[in-house]
């Protein structure tokens, strides 16, 4: 048995580490040398969801807590 997260998990442990610390996603991504101008569309289409599922999730975690932040989904 693998002791590895999902990927989902990893994402939300990003975002919460992203709010924790007052860092935007899309600053991260740039920070890390990712260029979504540079990327396929493909690529690009996956990554704005990807974003996009990170900001919501930031969101959410600011405004209800970390244990309350999938309340009322």
């Amino acid at each position: 048995m693998s002791n590895h997260s999902s990927h989902s998990r990893i994402r939300l442990v990003l975002a919460q580490f992203c709010v924790a610390h007052s860092l935007d996603i899309e600053e991260l991504y740039e920070a890390l040398g990712i260029k979504i101008g540079d990327a396929n569309a493909e690529a690009l289409a996956h990554m704005a969801g990807l974003i996009d599922g990170m900001n919501i999730a930031a969101a959410r975690i600011k405004e209800h807590g970390l244990h309350q932040w999938t309340k009322d989904i």
